[in-house]
């Protein structure tokens, strides 16, 4: 029995005298650039290093509606911080609904944002950080308008949660899809092969000079994944979204028809016209009368919503096509009141808006 004292005693002393000793761990690895890459792949490494720190991931907090009950429902997405003033630039679908946002910045801290802007139709979101920190980077704006088919695109983002994943492809093409928003500003989409899978959302695209060229928005796939078809907002229309003192803010989104569309479906004899999809509440175009549509259909394999007015003019300009309205923006913006001709049941009405109180410029960041 004492031998048996003895051996225990033994045994804690010895696994005391272990843990008192101080515990030493393996020295973590260190990946260091390899001397004989090429001159494109110093290039990546180089624009990775540049600009990752601006990326961010974005954690969010949605109740979902259930025959039960609500259930608290979690959203993953990614952003990009713009402004020295911690403004981050994501998609409007990764925050929809979210009652709380967090955003996980490069040094791994979880701060909580809120939102500042969002539109659906060109899937753009404007967040900013409750806390302000003059210490974390920010990503430089490019000109969307200056890029060409063919040339080379970067992505960073959380895919499946996997955070700051680099992938690189080319730009497919550009597509306006005639959507316009506030009739003056058209909603432009890259199309990409850069690998954009769920979780990219709202993730920035870089061009090679490390400025932000666009913002993942969606992808069109059959499997579920990615097949090399992905969708980036032009960056250049979130400017011209976020910038009000620019352009005047109406408040409407709406589809551009041609002539042949309005003869074909309304059987109407005009230029052609924006038909009104919606418009936001306590917006100048609500205030003034304008309504939106209601009945759900699809035109030139595009889902609209029919029964909304049509209008004809704004200001001088007739709404015949999308680059003459794009460009009426520069005579439109010095107007603190617009005129706005429209077609409701087959009946011209004329309405003024007023724009006066509503001009603000998200993007006067530091």
């Amino acid at each position: 029995m004492n031998k048996i004292f003895v051996i225990i005693i033994s045994l804690l002393f010895t696994v005391n005298f272990m843990f008192a000793q101080e515990i030493k761990h393996a020295t973590p690895k260190v990946r260091v650039t390899p001397s004989n890459i090429s001159a494109k792949e110093k290039q990546n490494i180089g624009l990775y290093k540049k600009v990752v720190q601006s990326v961010v991931t974005i954690q969010t907090v949605s109740d979902k509606y259930t025959e039960r009950g609500t259930n608290k429902s979690q959203g993953l997405g990614s952003g990009v911080i713009i402004s020295g003033e911690c403004h981050i630039l994501t998609a409007a679908h990764v925050v929809d609904g979210a009652k709380e946002i967090y955003v996980k910045t490069n040094d791994g801290k979880l701060r909580e944002a809120s939102i500042l802007f969002s539109e659906k139709t060109a899937d753009i979101a404007l967040l900013k950080l409750k806390v302000h920190d003059a210490n974390l980077a920010h990503a430089k704006f490019g000109n969307s308008d200056a890029l060409a088919i063919g040339q080379q695109v970067y992505a960073i983002g959380s895919p499946y949660g996997l955070e700051n994943s680099f992938s690189t492809g080319i730009i497919s093409a550009f597509r306006n899809f005639n959507t316009l928003y506030d009739g003056t500003v058209g909603v432009e989409f890259i199309q990409t092969d850069a690998a954009i899978n769920s979780g990219n959302s709202g993730g920035p695209i870089f061009n090679s000079s490390g400025e932000v060229i666009g913002i993942a928005s969606s992808i069109l796939t059959v499997s579920g994944g990615f097949q090399g078809i992905g969708m980036v907002v032009a960056i250049n229309t979130a400017k011209d979204l976020l910038s009000f003192e620019g352009r005047p803010w109406i408040g409407i989104e709406g589809n551009l028809l041609t002539s042949e569309n309005f003869k074909e479906i309304f059987n109407l004899d005009i230029p052609g016209g924006i038909l009104v999809q919606k418009v936001a509440k306590s917006s100048p175009a609500e205030k003034a009368g304008i309504r939106g549509g209601n009945i759900y259909a699809k035109i030139n394999n595009r889902e609209v919503l029919l029964g909304g007015d049509i209008i004809l003019q704004i200001g001088s300009q007739v709404t015949c096509h999308t680059d003459c309205l794009i460009h009426s923006k520069n005579e439109l913006n010095t107007k603190d009141k617009l005129e706005i001709r429209y077609l409701r049941n087959g009946k011209e009405y004329l309405t003024t808006v007023d724009i006066s109180e509503v001009r603000k410029n998200f993007l006067a960041l530091d």
